[in-house]
């Protein structure tokens, strides 16, 4: 086991300096935060950009991951942790268009996990969350596949208010939800 972070909370610091702090503190993998290059609140709880994963190339995926290799760090996974499964069908497809960026981004770098949610509608219960999955995340999946690159998904339920209660904003949440999710896609989804 290697003790490693999300590099979400440096927010302002960019990864570089992150890193040497990491390694000057002992740490020995950084999972990158990857949320659109925005200015202001663009996500409630995060929104932290390390890497423009849009508009990265090759020659950059590879002096990057040099540069943090040759401070002795190793990237456990790219991450970024929207909601596929949002109600809006327009904040939907640029979650899901991002996430694409990280998936490509991943695989220029050589990372072989994106670490990400499932997603959930609040106002649906389980089942109906479910049967929106399988019409939304084939695609995801597949284009992971494509691109050689795994999927992890956080087994947390996204409920910060009490509008929130007790969907939440993301399904992996349960035994019963997991196994789903791990029969229909467990070749290329994992559990964080």
């Amino acid at each position: 086991m290697k003790l490693g972070f999300l590099t979400a909370p440096f927010p302002q610091t960019p990864l570089m300096e992150v890193a040497r702090w990491a390694k000057e503190s002992d740490f020995e993998v950084l999972e990158i935060a990857c949320w659109p290059i925005s200015t202001g609140p663009t996500r409630r709880y995060a929104g932290t950009a390390h890497i423009d994963v849009a508009n990265l190339t090759k020659s950059q995926a590879t002096e990057l991951v040099g540069q943090i290799h040759g401070m002795g760090l190793t990237i456990s996974g790219l991450g970024f942790y929207p909601n596929p499964l949002h109600p809006d069908p327009a904040h939907r497809e640029a979650v899901i268009g991002h996430l694409k960026h990280v998936i490509t981004a991943a695989e220029k770098m050589d990372v072989p996990l994106v670490n990400t949610f499932m997603g959930g509608d609040k106002d649906r219960n389980q089942d109906q969350n479910w049967e929106e999955a399988l019409k939304v995340w084939p695609d995801i999946v597949k284009f992971a596949q494509d691109h050689g690159r795994r999927i992890t998904l956080e087994n947390c339920p996204m409920i910060f208010s009490y509008d929130e209660w007790p969907g939440g904003n993301n399904i992996a949440t349960t035994p019963r939800m997991w196994r789903r999710i791990l029969e229909q896609w467990g070749g290329t989804i994992r559990a964080t």
